[in-house]
C-alpha cells in the first residue's frame, strides 16, 4: 500500500476517534472521500469510522488506571510547550503500566491502544487541547506505527487483530 495513502487513512481515522457523531458520516469517510485521487477497489472497504470504533472498545481499562490519569496529567501540563513529545512521552508512559501490556500484543499494536486511549482521554477531561491533541496523535501514529500497520496489510487488517 502506499505510505502517502496509508498516512491519509490514518488521519481519517483519528478524526474518527475524536467525533461524537460517527454514525452519520460513515458514508462520508467511505471509500474514496478525500482520498479520491489514489482510489481503487482496496478504497470501498476502508471504512474509518468502523475502525475507529474498534480501536476505542480496545481502551476501555485504561481510562480507569491511576498511572493513565497521572500522564494525562503531565500531558495537560506540558500542553503549552510541545504537544507532540508531550504526547510521545505520554503514550511511552502507558505502554509500561501493568493494565496495557498484553503479551499477546505486539508492540505496535500497544502504543495504537495508548494513543487512542490518551488523545480520548484528553479529549474528554480538557477538550481546549482536542485539536492540538489530535494532530499530535496523527504525527505520533504516522512516525511510529505507519510502517507496521502497512506490513499487516492497512488499517482494516489492523483493526481487526
Amino acid at each position: 500500500m502506499d505510505p502517502r495513502k496509508l498516512k491519509r487513512q490514518t488521519s481519517k481515522i483519528i478524526e474518527c476517534v475524536f467525533d461524537d457523531d460517527n454514525d452519520d458520516r460513515t458514508s462520508d469517510f467511505r471509500g474514496a472521500g478525500s482520498l479520491a485521487s489514489d482510489a481503487t477497489v482496496e478504497d470501498d472497504t476502508f471504512d474509518p469510522v468502523l475502525i475507529a470504533d474498534k480501536l476505542k472498545e480496545m481502551v476501555d481499562k485504561l481510562n480507569k488506571d491511576k498511572e493513565f490519569q497521572a500522564a494525562v496529567s503531565e500531558l495537560r501540563a506540558a500542553a503549552e510547550q510541545d504537544m507532540i513529545s508531550a504526547f510521545s512521552k505520554g503514550v511511552e508512559t502507558l505502554c509500561n503500566i501493568e493494565v496495557s501490556q498484553q503479551p499477546a500484543m505486539a508492540p505496535e499494536m500497544q502504543l495504537i491502544q495508548a494513543s487512542i486511549a490518551l488523545g480520548l482521554y484528553v479529549k474528554n477531561k480538557a477538550p481546549e487541547l482536542k485539536n492540538r491533541v489530535q494532530r499530535a496523535m496523527i504525527t505520533f501514529l504516522n512516525t511510529r506505527v505507519v510502517d507496521w500497520v502497512n506490513q499487516q496489510g492497512g488499517w482494516d487488517i489492523v483493526a481487526d487483530s
